[in-house]
């Protein structure tokens, strides 16, 4: 299972902002898959890494 999503992701952007419009498009046009690829905005909006969601926080100085 994890080989599909490896292929899945080399040819679409999951995580684009237009992704779900795109989705809808191909079902509602019974579309068998469809590719980004040639999408201007395939390198647009990237996986979210670690840094997406770290922050600061004070340490712990009741801890030993």
């Amino acid at each position: 299972m994890h080989s599909d999503r490896i292929r899945i992701e080399e040819h679409r952007n999951v995580y684009c902002r237009h992704y779900s419009a795109c989705v809808d498009v191909a079902v509602r046009k019974d579309w068998e898959s469809f590719t980004c690829a040639r999408c201007p905005l395939m390198q647009a909006d990237k996986a979210p890494g670690a840094d997406a969601y770290a922050f600061n926080q004070p340490s712990d100085t009741g801890r030993p």
